[in-house]
């Protein structure tokens, strides 16, 4: 318990930063199987003034996805489901092109399955569609294709958490939610938690997601009704209990070994990722970590194996940053174990931050938009600036979390690294001197998302519209490549005898969608 004062300390301090009278977090330390300290501040209900505490009931978001797959391995210890058979085995419906993508790579996320999110977007469902099991099945089952092929790379897909979900439910006859409680809420004293397969469903002592707009707070909760890739609720009691167990395990212990090994794919380069975990460092110290963030929801669980520590930071503010406040607990109780906090570089001219800024892409069509603003680079869509710990090296305050290295590449892009997972390279992209826009034009389909697709000529340039939704802005990022940045999502155009058939649209978990031209350009 030497770490008690120190965690009590370090939690009031960030949490003090926090307004008594909006949402809020919870966050709480253990060590060494015992409680160090459970606090929160702010509010579980803005409506009814009611305040967050250690009981406070939180949407879990991706932080769910730790349970799924014990639950997984639970049910494969039981000898009712199979990691490496098909998951076809289990849930017929889904289409012949699955046929080699195992329970194991859907743990794993490289089973190459595309995200339904991603999909339900390019079909026209609105952001608050209320996604059931038959959604994801349907979104799934009208594709032709994987995203790669499986084990040969790996790309986070909520779908396959969700098709975790339903293979459970089939091979043990029993829900996620009743499934879990079973083997593990009840037994690891979790009174609190439940997955919530229904969202109209009550939650007792819930803290209900908030989010900022136009300077007024305004209601965002969970609308899905799917469970595996999140739809867990949980207090901050309830997943100390959690991270206890994860650390000296009393339920699952070959499981949760399992889930702390990072994957290797075929090609023998590790994910970094486990199942349900993503396994990095710290300042020295190994780490087991997830994130979550679904409508007003944010939350993060961080753990540090070796010194059966761990932090969890539930947040009900859209604007929160739990990683971040989970980090600074940390360092603060375990600054004599780890490695000195990095030394950044002087802030590079003004002239080499704007030589770095541009659009690069990956070979996967991936991209990313570096601006110079004020002295300081930026990543397009992050409020935090990157800062340098040399001239050619950026991070964005954690370099085990997050680097870009520019020495490599002459000038033409950079690795990015996530934790402890490969390094992916950003070439810059060369935009043609012309779009030629008359080209692209018309109207296109997809089988694979059963909705138009329309590219038109504005005042203001090309734009895109999915399935009549509102038009998005199009910019040219490479010969017949087209990059809508408020979709993040690329269209790869090809030819026949020079007019337009088609085009690839590459969409960050969900790649390869194929569109043709309706009639004539």
């Amino acid at each position: 318990m030497q770490n008690h004062g120190k965690a009590v300390a370090s939690v009031r301090e960030v949490l003090a930063d926090i307004a008594d009278d909006g949402p809020g977090c919870a966050i709480g330390v253990v060590e060494a199987g015992d409680t160090l300290c459970a606090e929160g501040r702010g509010l579980a209900s803005l409506e009814h003034g009611v305040p967050i505490t250690p009981a406070s009931r939180f949407y879990l978001a991706s932080v769910s996805k730790q349970v799924t797959a014990l639950a997984t391995l639970l049910a494969a210890e039981l000898g009712v489901l199979d990691l490496h058979g098909s998951v076809r085995r289990l849930i017929s419906e889904l289409p012949a092109y699955m046929d080699n993508v195992t329970v194991r790579h859907l743990l794993t996320h490289t089973g190459g399955v595309r995200d339904y999110f991603s999909l339900g977007f390019l079909s026209g469902l609105s952001a608050e569609h209320v996604y059931s099991d038959d959604d994801v099945l349907e979104l799934v089952g009208r594709q032709r294709a994987l995203n790669f092929a499986p084990g040969s790379d790996g790309l986070y897909s909520n779908s396959g958490y969700v098709l975790l979900s339903i293979a459970i439910a089939r091979a043990t006859g029993k829900r996620l939610d009743a499934f879990a409680r079973e083997t593990i809420f009840t037994p690891l004293g979790m009174e609190a938690s439940r997955f919530q397969h229904d969202h109209t469903a009550v939650v007792p002592g819930k803290a209900f997601g908030y989010e900022k707009r136009d300077r007024q707070w305004h209601d965002a909760n969970c609308m899905l009704d799917v469970v595996g890739d999140g739809g867990m609720y949980g207090s901050l009691e309830d997943m100390l209990a959690w991270a206890k167990n994860l650390l000296a395990p009393r339920i699952g212990p070959d499981a949760i070994a399992l889930m702390q090994t990072p994957e290797r794919l075929t090609s023998g380069v590790s994910t970094g990722y486990g199942m349900g975990l993503v396994i990095g460092a710290h300042r020295g110290l190994a780490i087991l970590e997830h994130g979550g963030g679904h409508a007003g929801y944010r939350t993060h669980l961080l753990a540090y194996p070796s010194e059966n520590f761990a932090v969890v930071a539930l947040c009900n503010d859209a604007a929160a940053w739990p990683a971040q406040l989970a980090r600074r607990v940390a360092e603060s109780c375990l600054a004599d174990r780890m490695t000195l906090a990095p030394e950044f570089g002087p802030t590079p001219t003004r002239q080499a931050l704007q030589s770095h800024a541009g659009l690069y892409r990956t070979a996967n069509n991936d991209v990313l938009s570096l601006t110079e603003q004020d002295g300081a680079l930026y990543v397009q869509g992050l409020p935090l600036s990157l800062r340098p710990l040399s001239p050619d090296m950026f991070t964005l305050g954690d370099p085990d979390e997050l680097r870009l290295d520019f020495g490599g590449c002459a000038g033409d892009g950079f690795d990015l690294t996530q934790g402890s997972g490969p390094a992916r390279r950003y070439l810059r992209c060369d935009p043609p001197t012309a779009a030629e826009d008359g080209a692209f034009l018309g109207e296109f389909q997809s089988p694979e998302i059963g909705a138009p697709c329309r590219l038109a000529r504005t005042e203001a340039g090309l734009t895109v519209s999915f399935a009549r939704q509102p038009p998005a802005a199009l910019r040219a990022i490479a010969p017949d490549c087209l990059w809508a940045a408020d979709l993040a999502v690329t269209l790869s155009f090809e030819r026949d005898g020079g007019a337009v058939r088609g085009f690839r649209v590459d969409g960050g978990r969900a790649r390869g969608i194929e569109f043709s031209r309706v009639g004539r350009p």
